[in-house]
């Protein structure tokens, strides 16, 4: 069925105040990081959140969980100027453990939507199949949830002042809906993914580069444009009881 008719999808490119949940430094860039640069370019002001600072982030034995922590956080306020500029709110929750602090987080996530009050989020889609990262699903689920419960007067009424619903955007999705042209942000967008040195060193940085050039690519040719990046986009109507919403 579709539901486009009664349940428009948002047009993400009128956003003027988003916040982009990342479940590590780099998330944001490797599934927005075109579009995020394309709508700070045009005045949208983009808030990240970060719910870890990727501190268990590596094959290596030598640097410690501190150490990395620094770098990493350092790396992400470097790879968002690339993009722009604007501010990175980090959380401390322990990275590859999201799901022990589930409900802790769900809090976390509302109160900073109702600080906040954007008409968009964006988060890595947690119904990605073959999604093997706990803290992809965990995240993506507790934005989805902030999503819907944020206008609620009775929902969590100590975690701020109810707000409407902000739309959601969801990256990394198999059921994408909306492609935005990043043809000429899309060098940023590697620029900016290279600034993440402890995450992308060779090989995996080249061949994430190229992955993503060619996803890219790919997504472009359904737009007519030459790069591209696909999103979910939806409205919290989708969000609940509806069987249909994969397929908006």
């Amino acid at each position: 069925m579709d539901l486009s008719a009664i349940l428009p999808i948002p047009d993400l490119m009128q956003a003027k105040r988003v916040l982009a949940f990342s479940p590590h430094p780099d998330d944001n860039e490797v599934g927005a990081g075109g579009t995020i640069a394309r709508l700070i370019h045009q005045g949208c002001e983009v808030i990240y959140v970060v719910a870890t600072i990727g501190q268990a982030g590596t094959e290596e034995i030598g640097t410690t969980v501190q150490e990395l922590g620094f770098i990493r956080k350092q790396e992400q306020t470097d790879a968002l100027k690339i993009l722009g500029d604007g501010k990175v709110i980090f959380w401390s929750y322990p990275d590859t453990m999201l799901a022990a602090h589930e409900s802790t987080l769900q809090i976390d996530v509302l109160r900073v939507i109702r600080e906040y009050q954007p008409d968009f989020v964006m988060a890595p889609d947690p119904w990605l199949p073959y999604e093997a990262h706990p803290d992809h699903r965990v995240l993506g689920h507790a934005v989805a949830t902030g999503v819907i419960m944020s206008p609620f007067s009775y929902a969590f009424q100590q975690e701020g002042t109810p707000v409407p619903s902000p739309n959601i955007a969801f990256y990394g999705s198999a059921w994408p809906n909306t492609y935005i042209d990043v043809s000429r942000t899309f060098d940023r967008k590697l620029a900016a993914l290279e600034a993440h040195k402890s995450q992308f060193a060779p090989p995996l940085g080249p061949q994430l580069m190229m992955y993503l050039t060619l996803h890219a690519q790919e997504n472009g040719k359904k737009i007519g444009v030459d790069r591209a990046e696909p999103f979910k986009v939806m409205t919290h109507h989708h969000l609940h009881f509806n069987a249909y919403a994969w397929q908006s």
